[in-house]
Parts: C-alpha cells; sequence; structure tokens
C-alpha cells in the first residue's frame, strides 16, 4: 500500500527534491519551494510553487517533495 510520506496540511512549505518525466512538463525544477493548498480524496498533494505554477503531486510521486515548514 503507497503512504504519503508525512502527513501534508494546507499551509505546509515543501521543496521539490527530485523530478520525472511526468513533471517536467510544468517547468519545475528541484529546489522549487510552494505551499500545499489541499490534499484530495485521491491523495494528491494540491501545491501553489511559489513560481506561480499550481500543480498536484499524486500520491505514488510524494517522494518527490519534502516538507520545509507548517502552517503553525
Amino acid at each position: 500500500m503507497l503512504t504519503i510520506p508525512e502527513a501534508m496540511n494546507p499551509g505546509d512549505q515543501v521543496e521539490l527534491v527530485a523530478i520525472t518525466d511526468d513533471y517536467r512538463r510544468f517547468a519545475l525544477t528541484p529546489g522549487e519551494r510552494g505551499t500545499v493548498e489541499f490534499t484530495d480524496s485521491l491523495g494528491t498533494i494540491h501545491i501553489r510553487w511559489d513560481s506561480g505554477t499550481r500543480v498536484g503531486i499524486i500520491v505514488e510521486a510524494a517522494g518527490l517533495i519534502r516538507k520545509t515548514g507548517s502552517s503553525s
């Protein structure tokens, strides 16, 4: 069973630590930072990247991001 490595809550700050071909089309690069907007019922983590792009990271690819801060 696949699980999200850490709980991601709205407002959490994240960093992209790796990239796959599936996400290259969004012009994201490792080191980009963003803010979690929400996690949907399928486990997709929707992020607003500091570059202005909004991209959801699917649960299978959750290892591509790491939490750098929280909303609290």
